[in-house]
């Protein structure tokens, strides 16, 4: 396992979905390969992407969790700016292209969720070609029990965008498509970029923005689960906002796994090769002590 639950913190919180963070092992060699396969050729296969990106975001999850609490247990409420730093500083470090925006740029308010979305090459059908991703590891924070009841309509504002309005995880929660999203996304902390992934995802933060008082039909408040906005009208939002990535100042541990691999070597002699257990990938990439040191000079 990657993480392990809190034995410190006596308050647990309460989540309105049963989906927990990603907690399987990841086998550094293998992501260590796909680095390298990257450096050297330019994009990633299809098939390796996903475990690229469970890497990617076991990283900045532990990176934004405090040392004390665990990522099992934690909301990350008020994380997401700190997530998109570590973002914007280790894609750069690997040479991936990414853009950074504001849930606040989709809904035209003040700002509500930094996002990151990454470009990642990748060969279909034998053509290059880049597929888009975004990043949000720490989305369970709109998830909480408190912040998504009916109730919310009729209490005070609150938070940055001062709404009397359930979070978004209450409009997930209207449909087994939308919850089936949700469980998803705090699990693996990213989703790809197509029309109905993008409706999906952002539809729940418009009516987070939408008070009652907007309704035509009061007896529609907290029973619309979705917009008349289109996957294409928030990726339009998505391209025409700019925003730089917001640089915390926080020491992240941005060490990658050619980076740990090495270090490891270094500690105890091993030659790499020995660790693989994909014996596909091994053949793929076929990573020795000397491809490392070669990667280290450059």
């Amino acid at each position: 396992m990657l993480y392990q639950k809190s034995i410190v913190s006596d308050e647990k919180n309460s989540f309105i979905f049963s989906g927990e963070p990603y907690n399987e092992d990841i086998n550094l060699n293998e992501i260590a390969a796909l680095e390298a396969f990257y450096k050297k050729n330019g994009y990633l296969p299809e098939k390796y992407i996903n475990t690229f990106l469970n890497w990617l975001t076991y990283r900045a999850r532990d990176n934004v969790t405090d040392v004390l609490d665990s990522v099992m247990d934690s909301s990350f409420a008020g994380k997401c700016a700190v997530a998109q730093s570590f973002y914007s500083y280790m894609l750069e470090k690997l040479g991936f292209e990414y853009k950074t925006f504001n849930v606040g740029d989709i809904t035209d308010t003040y700002p509500i969720h930094a996002l990151t979305c990454v470009s990642i090459p990748t060969i279909i059908d034998g053509e290059k070609s880049n597929k888009l991703f975004v990043l949000d590891p720490t989305f369970r924070q709109f998830c909480l029990s408190e912040e998504n009841r009916f109730e919310r309509y009729n209490e005070e504002k609150r938070w940055g965008v001062r709404m009397a309005t359930p979070h978004p995880g209450y409009f997930y929660n209207l449909t087994s498509k939308g919850r089936q999203f949700a469980n998803n996304l705090i699990t693996y902390g990213y989703f790809e970029v197509n029309d109905d992934n993008l409706k999906t995802y952002f539809d729940p933060f418009m009516l987070y923005v939408t008070p009652k008082e907007e309704y035509a039909d009061e007896k529609m408040v907290g029973r619309i689960s979705s917009t008349d906005y289109s996957g294409e009208n928030y990726w339009n939002k998505i391209n025409n906002s700019i925003e730089k990535p917001l640089r915390s100042s926080r020491g992240f541990d941005l060490t990658t796994p050619l980076e740990d691999l090495e270090n490891k070597k270094k500690k105890i002699g091993y030659r790499i090769k020995k660790f693989f257990s994909n014996n596909e990938l091994e053949e793929m990439f076929t990573i020795e002590d000397d491809s490392l040191s070669q990667e280290k000079k450059k």
